[in-house]
């Protein structure tokens, strides 16, 4: 910790601080608050101190947000930004702001934050303090559906971080490059990036975003129809949260295993896992793994001819879809509700909600999603030329899908998956052409 500018910390505060910032580093979060608990009780009341205090309430909030406390990381963030008078501090404070606006959802109170934590490290050439911001707007724009602004300014933080030679957070500028990639169906890309990530993060034994990235990896492996390299991702994953006690992130890596068993055959203990990682997101507060979570819930009641908790389940995804206010969100539960009412023998009313679908993923290009939507409305569709049409599109979003990939195992295993394989047949395509 740099001091010169700071009066003399009495020694006792100071190892505190500095034991307390050690423990965070080494993922140790309880014992961060305890530490730093008893540095800030050590403090005598008086304002000199006040850049001393903002600092250790700076570094006890990233204990709390680990924790998934957000009320109490909010406090300290904005404790941190009040007292401080230090322009970096000042942005690493709002770049906690926006963590957790973000976390909870608020997308537009948290990009509010980051811009104006960007203005201010580069004011003051924090590289930083600048990094931290760039990855955080590209985090924001990735979840709202801007693809290409996320990749701008997710780029930008990768450079700072490998200028300033910063491993820790060039990995995890790379898990959210991969997550962009993944989300515009570039599934190649996102298993580079994703495998990268990793690599630095197991040499740094960063257990925690080691995590973060063996689920990622699963993730892109299922969108390929490799559930057996997908399932033994995501069942590492959540071996390491149980042993590490991660809560913050063991949602996702629930419904990612619910989602892997429902695809391989295991309804009931898929459908179990669901709904454990649905209470488990709802009680964090977590609205966008609640959306995903939902989104995979309702496919699963519909296929266990389930269809009344299925319709419950699609009218809370809309309403969450809604409070997130974000096309990536909106798409999927359009997405739901055509299948739905499709279900019901409703065909006229499924196709405009597909069609909708399609223009929110659009937005986004998310070829992943967009091959699945022209697939489904070829079939719903009766004028059998405009049906044609659709699947002949889903056809080359597949093309484009496919021909990135490098792993020829892999790549065959995509263009013979069933759902995959049906399209192409229907495109009169050879998938052994791709």
């Amino acid at each position: 910790m740099q001091t010169e500018n700071l009066p003399a910390i009495p020694t006792e505060s100071l190892n505190l601080y500095q034991s307390g910032r050690e423990a965070v580093t080494k993922q140790r979060y309880n014992d961060a608050v305890d530490l730093l608990n008893q540095c800030l009780s050590s403090i005598p009341q008086d304002s000199q101190y006040d850049e001393f205090l903002a600092r250790t309430h700076q570094a006890r909030g990233e204990a709390y947000w680990f924790l998934a406390d957000y009320d109490a990381a909010e406090t300290d963030f904005k404790t941190a930004l009040d007292i401080s008078q230090t322009p970096t501090y000042q942005a690493l404070a709002l770049i906690g702001l926006g963590d957790v606006a973000d976390y909870q959802g608020n997308y537009e109170a948290a990009s509010a934050f980051y811009s104006d934590a960007l203005k201010r490290a580069i004011n003051t050439g924090s590289l930083r303090a600048v990094g931290l911001a760039y990855r955080g707007l590209g985090i924001v724009n990735r979840r709202q559906g801007n693809a290409e602004m996320a990749l701008s300014h997710l780029t930008q933080a990768l450079a700072v971080f490998r200028q300033s030679g910063n491993a820790r957070e060039q990995a995890r500028v790379l898990t959210s490059i991969g997550r962009v990639r993944y989300a515009r169906g570039e599934y190649q890309q996102a298993i580079s990036a994703h495998s990268e990530s990793l690599k630095i993060l197991e040499s740094l034994k960063d257990r925690w975003r080691t995590v973060l990235a063996l689920n990622d990896l699963g993730e892109c492996y299922r969108a390929l129809y490799d559930l057996s390299t997908a399932t033994t991702y995501h069942t590492r994953a959540l071996g390491l949260v149980e042993a590490y006690e991660a809560d913050v992130i063991k949602p996702d890596i629930q419904r990612n295993l619910g989602v892997d068993l429902i695809s391989s055959g295991f309804l009931e203990e898929g459908l179990a896992y669901l709904n454990q990682a649905l209470r488990n997101a709802q009680k964090l507060g977590n609205r966008e793994q609640e959306a995903l979570i939902l989104y995979s819930l309702a496919r699963a009641q519909r296929e266990n001819g389930d269809l009344d908790h299925a319709i419950s389940t699609v009218n809370r995804l809309e309403q969450v879809a809604d409070e997130l206010d974000a096309d990536r969100y909106r798409a999927l539960a359009f997405w739901r509700r055509a299948e739905t009412l499709f279900a019901q023998d409703k065909r006229e009313e499924a196709i405009p909600h597909i069609q909708n679908a399609m223009l929110a993923a659009q937005t986004a290009l998310d070829r992943g999603l967009l091959w699945k939507l022209h697939a489904a409305l070829g079939q719903m569709v009766a004028d059998e030329a405009i049906a044609q049409v659709h699947l002949n599109i889903a056809a080359d979003f597949i093309r484009q899908t496919a021909e990135p990939l490098q792993d020829p195992n892999l790549k065959t295993r995509f263009l013979n998956a069933a759902p995959v394989l049906a399209i192409l047949s229907a495109a009169n395509i050879d998938p052994s052409k791709i």
